[in-house]
């Protein structure tokens, strides 16, 4: 009895949470998601390591080739349910029922519908083996509905504590499971078989720790009564889908698995610091923006202090991959991945800054201007997915250069998104200036460093370690030379975090 009280009181408090000591959960929320990104990159780092050397680069072709399909379950299969639970001042249960059948009824639609598509998905790729990995991993779009409600509800509480757990134990099984099935000889299934397994630990999981149990309720009027924004939700969705996996059709289609699974590796990599570091983060402003949207001071300083952290966090990391792109991957990878290291120089030095911009994301969300962002969204898309296709000609490293030579219009994305609270272009400035001036010095000087090292340490890893060290001190000494207002932003969090702690 006691257990159901206490979970019943979890659900409804996300009725109405309160905004006191919003501050200090908002630290407590980036603390548990900067420890998820760092568990994360560990695990994805630590897997990808073993698994490189037991599967070949067709293999992880293949599934790139799949998941250009079933990548829509993760980028807008919810069609903004989640967000919608989130955004709200308040909310019923009723509503969060509805919102909860609507997902998995989505959810259920989307797998037929890429079920029914994996036996065409051969002919699109030129390569029959795409469909009978479709007609399993189909699955990840139920299994992905399962979360979305008891997920919002745990972030609409800041409740990260709870999804760092969740997010720790679904990294761990899916790693887990991937790697045996790779040592037992399952090949390409075993990428299958992490995926599906993660998936259906996380669902469980946090309906589970949400205490989240569904009634058979449905509202028609409040479903209809958020289907414009149920809309733009999908509509950018839709976008962001195509912005993520376009590049990956081209290569596919026109170059081959082989060629694929070097590229799709390495654009991997890079995104952990835009998919992995950055869009996580979104996760605690969205709810922390939304809940200061009327206190415009208070959630412009929100804005700048967490734009600048993030900016000092995520460019740097960009910018360092790039740096370092000859040295790390032959030792994560191994020799047979040599041919991707062009193509992760060139995809690297774009990542930071795009992770940057993506602070933009919750501006937008916090605000309500979800037709705005569509727009420009769409725009950025079409001359985004213009640039790949005329790359494409030059192979893989041609979309690579599409990727960076299309950077600026992320910037313009913020730039705009900063405009919605009276705040300029000095002000996005003062975010991605320095850490970009900062990384780009860096970059110049491990390139200056590394002929010097390679007569001198011939250990790999011992010269890697050198690099990385060497760089991260141009980086800081850079940026309090520049700007000290970065690192008093990034004390007063570590203070922040101490009292927490206390």
């Amino acid at each position: 009895m006691a257990r159901t009280a206490r979970r019943l009181t979890l659900v409804r408090r996300a009725f109405r949470p309160s905004s006191a000591d919003l501050g200090r959960r908002v630290v407590d929320g980036a603390a548990f998601t900067f420890l998820g990104i760092a568990f994360r990159i560990a695990v994805t780092l630590g897997s990808m390591a073993i698994l490189a050397r037991l599967l070949t680069p067709a293999d992880f072709g293949h599934i790139a080739m799949a998941t250009v399909i079933t990548e829509l379950a993760a980028l807008f299969a919810n069609f903004g349910f989640g967000s919608i639970l989130i955004q709200r001042p308040r909310i019923a249960r009723i509503q969060i029922d509805t919102m909860f059948w609507a997902a998995c009824a989505l959810g259920a639609l989307l797998t037929a519908a890429v079920f029914l598509l994996s036996f065409q998905a051969g002919a699109l790729f030129n390569d029959p083996q795409v469909g009978e990995l479709l007609r399993v991993l189909c699955l990840s779009f139920l299994l992905e509905e399962l979360s979305v409600v008891p997920r919002s509800l745990l972030a609409r509480l800041l409740m990260f504590r709870m999804d760092f757990a969740v997010q720790a134990l679904m990294l761990l099984c899916r790693a887990g499971v991937a790697v045996l099935m790779a040592l037992t000889g399952w090949g390409v299934w075993s990428l299958v078989g992490g995926a599906l397994a993660g998936l259906l630990v996380q669902s469980l999981a946090y309906l589970l720790l949400a205490g989240y149990c569904p009634r058979l309720r449905f509202s028609r009027a409040f479903l209809a009564s958020t289907w414009r924004v149920n809309s733009g939700y999908f509509g950018n969705g839709i976008l962001f889908y195509v912005n993520a996996n376009f590049d990956l059709f081209l290569v596919g289609r026109l170059l081959g698995a082989v060629s694929l699974g070097y590229y799709q590796n390495a654009r991997s990599l890079t995104d952990e610091v835009r998919t992995r570091m950055a869009i996580p983060l979104q996760r605690v402003l969205f709810p922390a923006f939304s809940a200061v949207q009327d206190d415009l001071p208070r959630f412009q300083a929100g804005i700048l202090r967490s734009g600048r952290l993030l900016a000092l966090a995520v460019i740097p990391v960009g910018f360092g991959i790039a740096a370092v792109a000859e040295e790390l991957v032959p030792i994560l990878y191994g020799p047979q991945w040599l041919a991707m290291i062009p193509i992760l120089q060139i995809i690297a030095a774009s990542s930071g800054i795009r992770a940057a911009t993506t602070i933009g994301t919750p501006i937008y969300n916090a605000t309500n201007r979800l037709g705005l962002a569509f727009r420009l969204y769409l725009l950025s898309t079409l001359i985004f997915t213009g640039s790949l296709y005329l790359g494409s000609h030059w192979g893989g490293t041609g979309v690579a250069w599409a990727v960076l030579a299309t950077t600026p219009v992320s910037v313009v994305f913020l730039r705009v998104a900063l405009g919605l609270v009276r705040l300029d272009t000095r002000a996005e400035w003062r975010m991605l200036g320095v850490p970009t001036l900062a990384a780009l010095l860096m970059l110049l000087a491990i390139g200056v460093v590394r002929p010097l090292l390679a007569g001198v340490v011939d250990a790999p890893l011992f010269r890697l370690a050198l690099l990385v060290l060497f760089g991260v001190a141009v980086y800081v000494s850079a940026v309090l030379i520049m700007a000290r207002s970065y690192l008093d932003d990034l004390r007063a969090l570590l203070r922040n975090i101490g009292r927490r702690r206390g």
